[in-house]
């Protein structure tokens, strides 16, 4: 768990929804306010656990 590839692994499967899944999701008519919902939440949800995986990356493993 100490080289940088596993590190940028963890942390990039902590970040925010694709926001290009809702844009698809959106121009399709697939429940747009749901998709933009979840992009909207997702993203605030995401500055959280990034900053606990890069945490519990550096300081406990």
């Amino acid at each position: 768990m100490n080289d940088t590839a596993t590190k940028v692994c963890i942390i990039e499967a902590a970040m925010a929804p694709m926001i290009t899944a809702a844009i698809l999701a959106n121009t399709h008519g697939l429940k747009p306010q749901l998709s933009n919902m979840m992009v909207g939440f997702g993203i605030p949800i995401s500055f959280v656990t990034i900053g606990l995986w890069y945490l519990l990356i550096e300081y406990i493993m």
